[in-house]
């Protein structure tokens, strides 16, 4: 069900995005401090380059965040076998019969 999903999403989004670069071909002129300037940029140019560019920002975020996650569940996996050894260590220990019930 989810996969199905998915494809209908992507068949949306991807049909919006050809529609919105059909109906946005106009060509502008784009102007960069320093007098720099870039004429007949088509319109959908202007939009579609700064979401990819956040995309791909947003991929290596994503990307670093996970690693650091990875480590930290690394480190915490290895705390808890240490933990679970000194356990098994402590019940596996004879029991002292100094105590009068």
């Amino acid at each position: 069900m989810s996969g199905l999903f998915n494809i209908i999403l992507i068949f949306i989004l991807t049909s919006l995005a050809v529609l919105f670069a059909l109906s946005n071909q106009h060509q502008v002129d784009v102007g960069f401090p320093g007098g720099f300037v870039v004429t007949g940029v088509p319109l959908f140019v202007l939009t579609f380059v700064p979401m990819f560019i956040g995309f791909f920002i947003g991929i290596i975020s994503a990307w670093f965040k996970k690693l650091k996650y990875k480590k930290r569940i690394e480190v915490m996996q290895s705390k808890n076998n240490e933990l679970a050894e000194e356990l098994t260590n402590l019940r596996n220990l004879p029991l002292d019969n100094d105590t009068q019930l």
